[in-house]
């Protein structure tokens, strides 16, 4: 097949576009002029300079593609000017699958975030069907949700697309935002972090970075159109979470509680800052609500319709510190 793909420099999208061209696919990739794109070159991909906000460079990109993958998101914690979230999440979108119905493609994925979706009542995880709880929704998750429904009605016109969220991925990549699992795990392991989010129950899914790429090349494979799948990995608290990454620490580091109102005021006096001194805030009091919650997924539907599968967490784990080790951050 002939691909096209967007996000491809970013976390997930580089797996993505690689496991593409592996596979024997001709991969065409829409990225920004500033992007790194030495390994997808290496690997084959043919860039094309531009921007989801351009629907020309779109529509050159994806001409004489069977298939879309679309990955590319503006997916950071704040920005200064809120309405930049729907200008590249839902408009670009748009563009996106605007092109791929005028030009004719046989199936297009989405890939959407699992942070649409609720946090689990009666520790019951959610599945794809679950009502959404728009009063927890970032900036971020509302722009995706308003995505998802503009994805379902190019579907209910006829495009064959299919949606994908997956849940918190981490594995070896940049470590930054998108990736802030790893941050944590590499920071700790350096002996800079000591903090444990609230009481160290909330609970957090994880799934590794190969894993959801693999799952989405799935969803493109066997996915129904119109249908969502959630991508999930392995529900974990936060204790857990520091406990296991400390059974890899040469020398533990002590942690200290910190209760979600003190996060919460802190957050608070960032965005604050960030109003003042024109600088990002490390945390927002919309994330901050998130953190008492059980946000565990049920992927039954992507295992039993796509045959996906993901590792357990400790195997996930145990690959990204050795990366880390491997490619001396810690």
């Amino acid at each position: 097949m002939r691909v096209f793909i967007t996000g491809a420099t970013g976390f997930i999208g580089k797996y993505l576009a690689l496991g593409l061209a592996n596979q024997g696919h001709e991969v065409h990739a829409l990225a920004r002029p500033a992007a790194s794109t030495k390994a997808l070159e290496a690997a084959g991909i043919r860039i094309f300079p531009g921007d989801l906000l351009d629907t020309g460079s779109v529509l050159e990109a994806m001409r004489d593609c069977q298939h879309v993958y679309h990955l590319a998101g503006f997916a950071r914690a704040w920005h200064r000017d809120r309405k930049t979230f729907h200008r590249v999440n839902v408009t670009g979108t748009r563009h996106v699958l605007d092109a791929a119905s005028s030009l004719g493609v046989l199936k297009a994925v989405m890939a959407s975030t699992a942070g649409v979706l609720p946090p689990c009542q009666n520790d019951v995880p959610v599945n794809e069907t679950s009502p959404r709880r728009k009063g927890l929704y970032t900036t971020y998750e509302h722009s995706k949700q308003e995505s998802e429904d503009l994805a379902r009605k190019f579907a209910s016109r006829g495009l064959p697309v299919v949606i994908v969220n997956s849940t918190k991925a981490f594995g070896p990549g940049p470590v930054d935002q998108s990736n802030s699992a790893t941050f944590m795990i590499r920071e700790y392991l350096k002996g800079k972090w000591r903090v444990i989010p609230g009481n160290g129950k909330g609970i957090m899914d994880y799934v590794y970075v190969e894993d959801v790429a693999a799952g989405i090349r799935l969803a493109m494979e066997k996915g129904r159109a119109g249908e969502q799948y959630i991508l999930g990995g392995e529900p974990v608290s936060y204790d857990r979470f520091f406990e296991m990454t400390a059974s890899y620490a040469t020398s533990p580091n002590k942690l200290y509680r910190v209760r979600v109102p003190l996060i919460m005021g802190i957050a608070r006096l960032e965005v604050a800052k960030a109003g003042l001194f024109r600088m990002r805030p490390l945390i927002t009091p919309e994330w901050v609500r998130k953190i008492p919650f059980n946000w565990s997924k049920d992927s039954t539907k992507a295992n039993k319709e796509l045959g996906y599968t993901a590792r357990p967490f400790e195997e996930a784990l145990q690959l990204t510190i050795n990366w880390l080790r491997k490619t001396g951050q810690v």
